[in-house]
């Protein structure tokens, strides 16, 4: 029988991971499904990918170049580093530095692999956009998806080692900061480099010392090892939770904090104080209070903000309203769903007070992108002289388009009639 030896035990941590996700994996695409949908599906793409080399069709022509630096810059908050630590290793291995240090690097050489392959990946699939624009060569494309990797290794180790020192607010303060200071380098690198390969070469060269440095900190590092467990529970999980996703099956996420960050001591954001105000105090605390919340409102505020910066401005202004309109009927649904949770539903609310409820929440949560989907249209069609005015016209205009909407159904479950709740009393 063989010896254990640190760099055998990390290759069996890693062959072990990929059984299990190959079994999870297995558990939705068999071999019929491979067979008759996977493999002519790539197939049919690649066959376009190869036509679209040759031949970009205009709709590809019509997408602004800055939209593929913005791809590129949301890989900064992707990604996590690898350990391979484990629970039981608290007893057996913590008191053994090298191999402690051994699963460590050998953890960030395989997140850096990974990641290497995911980049190449994307910059090859999106080819047939890139080559299109003239700043970019093949030498500066090349080392365009170089310098990416660099930052994308650089923030998920910058990130581990904030999760390793910090706690609590601290943590999450430390991740937004830098996360937004690693996009903005990131933009401003690849913006100034107009297409030098030297330039970006330098850049991934800093960006890839900058990362030993932070591997070099962690690996020696003695603390830290609760932040490296969740980070590998959440990796090891990650594929059954995208297809449980999938699945519409929805996980109640762990708390992180003995206190939530927005409204700690849960007090009073409305003036009125009837069952309608409340229930739409309750809501907004609940939607506000939820990163899976947060993460889709950011995603409804970034991607029309692309969309209206992309056409005309006549036509951003319609398109300013039926995006409100489609984000009010979102959080219509959304408002429907939170009402069968089961704290909520053990309430006998009456349709009024759902009613205003649904009102009262939607407003004020839709406000904040209604205000600024019309201060993008107005800045598209008379730049900055048409953005003042436009955002209380859009806060004005939301306003009726939230009033049409009172009466749309804000319940799965049929209310409760005043009658019956006097019946129910007596």
């Amino acid at each position: 029988m063989k010896r254990w030896t640190p760099v055998r035990l990390l290759l069996s941590r890693i062959a072990r991971f990929w059984r299990e996700q190959l079994r999870i994996w297995k558990t939705a695409f068999d071999w019929t499904v491979m067979l008759y949908l996977v493999v002519p599906g790539l197939w049919i793409l690649g066959g376009l990918w190869l036509e679209m080399l040759r031949e970009p069709p205009a709709w590809l022509l019509a997408l602004p170049p800055g939209l593929a630096l913005a791809v590129f810059a949301i890989l900064m908050v992707a990604g996590r580093l690898r350990t391979f630590l484990e629970e039981a290793d608290v007893l057996a291995l913590l008191q053994r530095r090298r191999w402690v240090r051994t699963l460590k690097t050998g953890g960030a050489a395989y997140t850096l692999a990974a990641q290497a392959v995911a980049t190449a990946l994307l910059f090859t699939v999106l080819l047939p956009w890139l080559r299109l624009h003239d700043a970019f060569g093949a030498d500066g494309l090349a080392m365009w998806a170089v310098f990416t990797l660099a930052c994308r290794s650089l923030a998920a180790a910058a990130r581990r080692l904030a999760a390793s020192l910090l706690r609590g607010w601290r943590r999450w303060t430390a991740n937004v900061l830098l996360s937004c200071a690693l996009i903005a380098c990131y933009a401003g690198a690849v913006s100034a480099s107009d297409g030098s390969a030297a330039f970006l070469g330098a850049g991934a060269a800093a960006a890839f010392a900058l990362w030993a440095g932070a591997v070099r900190a962690l690996v020696r590092m003695r603390g830290g090892y609760e932040a490296d467990l969740q980070a590998e529970l959440r990796a090891r999980t990650a594929s059954a939770a995208l297809l449980l996703a999938v699945a519409a099956i929805e996980e109640k996420p762990a708390p992180l904090m003995k206190r939530p960050m927005l409204f700690p001591r849960s007090g009073r954001i409305l003036r009125a104080s009837d069952p309608g105000a409340m229930l739409a105090e309750m809501r907004i605390k609940a939607f506000l209070r939820q990163p899976r919340q947060l993460g889709q409102g950011f995603r409804l505020i970034a991607i029309p903000t692309v969309a209206l910066v992309s056409v005309p401005g006549w036509v951003a202004l319609i398109l300013a309203v039926v995006l409100m309109a489609l984000v009010a009927s979102w959080l219509q649904r959304d408002f429907r769903v939170w009402m069968d949770e089961p704290f909520i539903a053990r309430f006998p609310w009456e349709d009024a007070a759902i009613r205003r409820g649904a009102m009262l929440s939607r407003f004020w949560l839709m406000l904040p992108a209604a205000v600024w989907y019309a201060a993008v249209a107005g800045w598209q069609l008379a730049g900055w002289a048409g953005l003042l005015p436009a955002a209380p016209l859009g806060a004005c205009l939301w306003a009726l388009i939230n009033l049409a909407m009172k009466d749309l159904p804000a319940t799965k479950r049929r209310p409760v009639a005043p009658e019956e709740r006097e019946a129910a009393d007596g």
